[in-house]
């Protein structure tokens, strides 16, 4: 049977603990607030030009502009959840908090929970620049993801991190399960992760907007 998949953020700056949420009542709980895959937006922003963004409180938001920066490299840790209001994730980005992002698995999974990127839903072609990167990326996907289901992530993380990788199709992904992947599989757990956005000066100016997804086995 298909284990029911249920996908989180964490909305409460001064929460660092697992989401409480067991499957039953209304999971919008303990701080964390649900994302529904057929209607909320990820939206990664920040610093630009004022290097702080507001608290939104419309439906529409306020998210500052990003611009390539003469720096290197620059690190896009904002991160916002378009639900019926613009929720600003407090610990997306490269945080020392580990519970920035939950899934709760109810049932089965027989493999791990993969996070993946795509260029979009059909999940069949990773062309997007944000994907395959520049040469200043090392040719690195800019979307760098770690699992936190057992430890924090490094201040510093990135790609070559424990439990991290630049997110491009099935070849660089990240496995979710950490210690909750017991002899193959995953039962009634919540397993977590942090992901951040690296954007490079030798890139083009864009608007994209590619597909995060989960993969997993079930019987």
């Amino acid at each position: 049977m298909e284990p029911t998949i249920t996908f989180a953020f964490n909305h409460n700056a001064a929460l660092d603990t697992p989401w409480p949420y067991t499957g039953t009542g209304n999971p919008n709980v303990g701080g964390y607030r649900v994302i529904e895959p057929s209607t909320d937006l990820l939206v990664f922003t920040g610093g630009g030009i004022i290097g702080s963004l507001p608290t939104p409180t419309t439906t529409s938001g306020s998210r500052d502009s990003t611009i390539r920066p003469s720096v290197s490299s620059y690190v896009i840790p904002q991160l916002f959840v378009e639900q019926d209001q613009m929720y600003h994730v407090q610990f997306a980005g490269s945080s020392t908090k580990r519970y920035a992002m939950g899934v709760r698995i109810q049932g089965t999974a027989t493999s791990n929970l993969y996070l993946e990127a795509w260029d979009s839903n059909e999940m069949s072609s990773t062309a997007l620049e944000i994907l395959t990167g520049t040469s200043n990326s090392g040719n690195n996907s800019f979307i760098n993801a770690i699992m936190t289901t057992d430890i924090e992530p490094p201040s510093d993380w990135n790609g070559g991190s424990t439990g991290a990788a630049y997110l491009r199709g099935t070849d660089y992904r990240v496995g979710l399960g950490g210690s909750k992947l017991i002899g193959g599989e995953i039962i009634d757990s919540t397993v977590y992760y942090n992901i951040y956005i690296r954007l490079e000066t030798d890139c083009s100016t864009f608007y994209v907007q590619p597909v995060l997804a989960f993969r997993y086995l079930y019987t």
